[in-house]
């Protein structure tokens, strides 16, 4: 995305100088935007998790763990150290597949058209699906109390890290694939 605003910029500018006529050309560039703006952290707030008894851990496969963020694809055709990817590995741990679902902005579409229950109910093991975002986000949920859901993810904070939290409930819907 960044590559493409770039490239309009100069571009842009490019048919400025032409149309000018002039041999000299200025431009002001933008400031750049925070890199976490539009992250969930940021529209949701990041709380630690209360309780952490239930987690997975991080046990995403370190090929895809420990390269930069978004410079390989995994498996089910999606960017390293994202919520997509994570989620979908360990729907693969679990013998079901989330391959080729997308942003996580579709997965509920995706999953009730595959013939996944979407609802509004979490249970442990369920995906926590929002559309929230540019790009929607996906996490594991590992324990209910309430209307509190701890979860774990990768990316919450735009950054490619994972990390175990809690989410008010009914920010989500649930995907049922097991359990």
């Amino acid at each position: 995305m960044r590559r493409t605003a770039r490239a309009v910029v100069s571009f842009t500018a490019a048919i400025a100088f032409a149309a000018a006529g002039t041999a000299t050309a200025t431009a002001t560039p933008s400031p750049a935007p925070h890199p976490h703006a539009g992250s969930m952290a940021a529209e949701f707030g990041t709380v630690p998790a209360a309780a952490t008894a239930g987690t997975i851990g991080d046990i995403y496969p370190a090929k895809w763990r420990n390269v930069p963020q978004d410079s390989v694809v995994d498996d089910w055709n999606m960017y390293n150290r994202e919520c997509v990817s994570w989620a979908a590995f360990n729907i693969d741990r679990h013998g079901e597949s989330a391959n080729n679902y997308g942003d996580a902005k579709y997965w509920d579409d995706n999953a009730r058209g595959d013939g996944y229950r979407v609802d509004n109910t979490p249970t442990v093991g369920a995906i926590a699906q929002t559309d929230n975002g540019t790009y929607g986000h996906v996490a594991i949920v590992d324990s209910v109390r309430g209307g509190t859901v701890t979860v774990e993810d990768y990316n919450w904070a735009g950054d490619g890290h994972y990390l175990v939290h809690d989410v008010n409930a009914s920010s989500f819907r649930y995907i049922h694939f097991y359990g």
